[in-house]
């Protein structure tokens, strides 16, 4: 008990100790008021710290939180938009992601809540065909006539957010109420690129009678109700796997440039990404009319190859191709052009200054050489940077359905596989002789192309009967245009004239006729010209104001004279240094070279 009471006031007397060290803390507070305090800050700190990060994740998930956007027209160009939105770090449609069929609500509320850049969405009206149609639009595509979600409501939440805006149109019926809600919203701001997409033409496989949305009532209605977007008009395409090689003709494209020709927005034509590698000749041509104008690649169920996608980037400006393309492809396609120094997959019938890249684009700064036999091709492949192949052709004596290099018995098939192989940049200029080998050649090139083997410039050169040049024992210009389009298309087309007919050099007789021919071809066509006919006329200027045409200046090496056709030569060059190029040897090209810095 004493013990006890001792305790007691040892631990009585300890209490009042600390409760006089406890006044000091701060001067203020007692220890205990002070602990109360330090908890309470804590627990304001966590309660803000929980508070700001579910204000952080709930604007980033919740796509009805509006985004400050800066100023942007709805008639930009997309990948303007994207940059200044910051999703992409360069001006290149490689980048552009997409999401489809953003419909519905549940779809439209996980597009918005993606990191995809632009949502597409297909347009129809309520009840569509039907008794109970209205012009109300809502968000569906067909066999769909009926959603839970509107244009508006889809409006007013897109419109919230930073993506780009694709809508594709299922029937006309739905254009004008739809243009005139884009027009209401535009009051305040849409400040974003907005695409316009109907099919208007019928496309491969599809037959002519197959329903399409009418172009001239969808473009009147544009102009009409919101001329400010970019215009997207369509083939309509079924891809059959069994018929690989359906494409795009050059009939459909040149329809389709036909039809839209006088609108004065931004145009991107949608193109099936596994027909777009076939049809690219017409395609390219397409995109060169005009700079307002790109391509949309999209597919279906199938996914495009890798080495198609490369094709198309290879042979085109990436401001203007777009790729709507699903994982994994992508992405393998992007790492995929991302490789530097990979080889270019080059379309054969391209331009040889877009493949060489010579200094000033001057076509005398690209090489020519010629093959004679295996050991001067082998040379050239080793010492040489690289240039146009002049490669003679002709009938084996024994066997004439083999071509060979003229004054060898090298076989063409051996030749060009000793090029391909090269990974040194080199032209293909088969000069041929006879209609026998010019089937037989293109044949030899068909089947390199089938397996992806040829990324050259390939120009397939022929002395051609035509006009005021009727030469027995010469192909016709008609036959020859044919025979190239019947078996391996994808070439330039370099056809000359008899020696025999250039007597008096190249009068307007010969020259005006082979134009209006070659005129009617899609490809590019170089007319090959002799030097020393050169002097003799200046009708070759006719051939320069020509589109996709281009001149090819001969030197015969056994002419020694090596101001032949010169003044001619020169004044070639001055009309266009890019669109005229030289077949001529070291030393006359030197010469020329010489006197072009002169002047």
């Amino acid at each position: 008990m004493e013990v006890k009471e001792e305790k007691s006031c040892s631990i009585g007397e300890g209490e009042e100790a600390e409760g006089k060290e406890a006044k000091t803390v701060l001067g203020i507070f007692t220890r205990e008021q002070f602990i109360m305090l330090c908890v309470g800050l804590g627990l304001i700190a966590l309660l803000l710290i929980i508070t700001l990060t579910s204000v952080f994740v709930i604007a980033k998930s919740d796509a009805s939180v509006d985004v400050d956007m800066e100023p942007f027209p709805s008639d930009g160009d997309m990948l303007d938009f994207l940059l200044q939105t910051g999703e992409i770090e360069e001006k290149d449609g490689l980048y552009a992601t997409w999401y489809h069929a953003a419909n519905s609500k549940s779809e439209m509320s996980k597009a918005l809540n993606s990191d995809v850049m632009i949502l597409e969405a297909d347009v129809n009206v309520q009840g569509h065909n039907t008794v109970n149609e209205t012009n109300i639009p809502i968000m569906a595509h067909p066999p769909d006539i009926y959603s839970d979600n509107t244009l508006e409501e889809w409006l007013d939440a897109v419109l919230k957010s930073k993506k780009g805006v694709k809508l594709d149109f299922k029937s006309i019926s739905a254009v004008e109420p739809s243009l005139d809600l884009l027009r209401a919203k535009n009051q305040t701001g849409i400040n974003r690129p907005v695409w316009i997409n109907a099919d208007i033409l019928p496309g491969p496989n599809v037959p002519e009678f197959w329903p399409v949305v009418n172009a001239s009532e969808f473009f009147e209605l544009i102009q009409l109700k919101f001329p400010d977007v970019t215009i997207s008009p369509g083939w309509k395409v079924l891809y059959l796997s069994i018929f690989p090689n359906v494409t795009y003709t050059r009939s459909m494209v040149e329809q389709m440039y036909s039809t839209i020709r006088h609108l004065p927005q931004k145009i991107t034509f949608p193109v099936h990404a596994l027909m777009a590698k076939n049809g690219w000749p017409h395609l390219s041509w397409l995109l060169s009319q005009s700079s307002r104008y790109s391509l949309t690649l999209w597919q279906g169920k199938e996914n495009p190859t890798l080495n198609d996608l490369l094709f198309i980037r290879d042979n085109s400006n990436p401001q203007r191709i777009y790729y709507d393309i699903y994982e994994p492809v992508l992405s393998q396609f992007r790492e995929a052009a991302k490789i530097k120094d990979r080889p270019r997959r080059f379309y054969p019938g391209g331009d040889i200054v877009d493949y060489f890249r010579p200094a000033d684009s001057d076509g005398l700064n690209i090489q020519w050489d010629t093959v004679n036999d295996k050991d001067s091709l082998l040379s050239l492949l080793e010492d040489s940077p690289g240039g146009m192949l002049v490669i003679p052709v002709k009938s084996s004596d024994g066997h004439p359905n083999i071509p060979i290099i003229d004054g060898s018995e090298m076989p063409l098939k051996d030749c060009l596989d000793l090029i391909l192989a090269s990974t040194k940049p080199w032209g293909i200029y088969l000069q041929i002789k006879s209609q026998n080998q010019l089937s037989l050649s293109l044949e030899l090139l068909r089947q390199a192309y089938d397996i992806d083997l040829l990324h050259h410039p390939t120009w397939v050169n022929m002395d051609i009967s035509h006009g005021a040049v009727h030469i027995q024992g010469y192909m016709t210009g008609e036959e020859f245009l044919r025979t190239v389009d019947r078996i391996f298309p994808h070439v330039t087309l370099a056809p000359s004239w008899p020696k025999e007919a250039l007597v008096e050099g190249y009068t307007p007789e010969m020259l005006e006729p082979m134009v209006q021919l070659f005129h009617r071809a899609w490809q590019d066509v170089s007319l090959q010209l002799q030097a020393e006919a050169l002097d003799r006329s200046e009708t070759w200027r006719l051939v320069l104001v020509q589109p996709r045409f281009s001149l090819t200046v001969e030197h015969q090496t056994e002419n020694k004279d090596i101001n032949a056709g010169i003044e001619s030569l020169m004044a070639i060059r001055a009309a266009n240094r890019q669109r005229s190029f030289y077949n001529i040897p070291k030393m006359y090209r030197e010469h020329i070279t010489d006197l072009s810095v002169r002047k």
